[in-house]
């Protein structure tokens, strides 16, 4: 159950997170907000980590599953916040939420044995999410990209699940040889050297306002807290199951969509948001 909520507790870090990601995304690039998200964060773990890390005394294998984890989360974090740029959070938020059930199946891999409970609970969450993507308004949802622009879209969504997906993994592992702080703060550095690449292709040149500096940062702190709970999990039993915590943020960031970003919900989506609160409710409590 911790390890759940420790999910859950990410999925509402990230929810915030994507309602400004896409409020800026589009005039800062997709790839370029990404980047300058990871170099915030950084920043405001460096106080810390110089002040307390584990890190300075850790062995070199510890360090290096940090450093892996950077890799995979650059992916995500590029993927995710390029296709901010494609589309709105109603859309892009389902679409990318139901990546925590790679790390269930990752678990099942390696002998992690799910109850019947637990399975369902994993299928209503991503069927919940797949409902909300294909229900939107007619002027919202799958409805609101650019014509020719959703298979693309749906690129970078699955490049920032599958990035995400793995770095779950990752971070869960690497919370048990640096710690979690840690662990996080030697990821940013990596994931920036992921994005620089993409940054470069994205088109994006002009100066950063006040307000979006305010927001990077925002969305730096946001992001770390939810790596942080995530990796936290992985000192708990049923730690595959924090990733579908996280796909709460699929109903999360819809409903903050709706409310700060004027984004319409439908009332399938509704139903679909519902599946996964469900889903998630009662995989908390089937935890032991």
């Amino acid at each position: 159950m911790i390890a759940v909520l420790f999910g859950v507790f990410a999925a509402l870090c990230w929810s915030i997170h994507d309602v400004i990601a896409r409020s800026i995304a589009g005039s800062v690039g997709g790839f370029r907000t990404a980047a300058w998200v990871m170099v915030s964060g950084f920043v405001l773990l460096t106080a810390y980590v110089l002040w307390d890390g584990s890190v300075w005394h850790a062995s070199w294998p510890a360090i290096f599953s940090g450093l892996v984890l950077g890799f995979a989360y650059g992916f995500g974090v590029g993927g995710l916040f390029k296709a901010f740029s494609l589309g709105p959070v109603s859309l892009v938020g389902p679409i990318t939420a139901g990546y925590p059930v790679l790390a269930v199946l990752w678990g099942v891999f390696n002998g992690l044995e799910p109850t019947l409970v637990q399975w369902g609970c994993v299928a209503a969450t991503l069927v919940g999410a797949i409902i909300v993507a294909r229900s939107g308004e007619a002027d919202g949802g799958i409805n609101a990209v650019a014509p020719g622009k959703m298979p693309l879209l749906l690129l970078f969504a699955t490049m920032a699940a599958l990035g995400y997906s793995s770095s779950i993994v990752l971070g869960q592992r690497a919370a048990l040889t640096v710690g979690e702080v840690d662990a996080t703060w030697l990821s940013r550095p990596v994931a920036l050297l992921v994005l620089l690449p993409f940054v470069y292709f994205d088109g994006k040149h002009g100066v950063l306002s006040r307000n979006q500096w305010i927001g990077i940062f925002v969305m730096g702190a946001l992001d770390v807290l939810g790596v942080i709970a995530v990796n936290t999990s992985g000192h708990y039993p049923g730690k595959e199951f924090a990733g579908i915590g996280i796909s709460a943020y699929a109903a999360i960031s819809v409903i903050l969509a709706m409310i700060f970003l004027k984004e319409k919900v439908s009332r399938g989506q509704w139903a679909g948001l519902a599946m996964i609160v469900l889903g998630v409710a009662t995989l908390s409590l089937a935890q032991n």
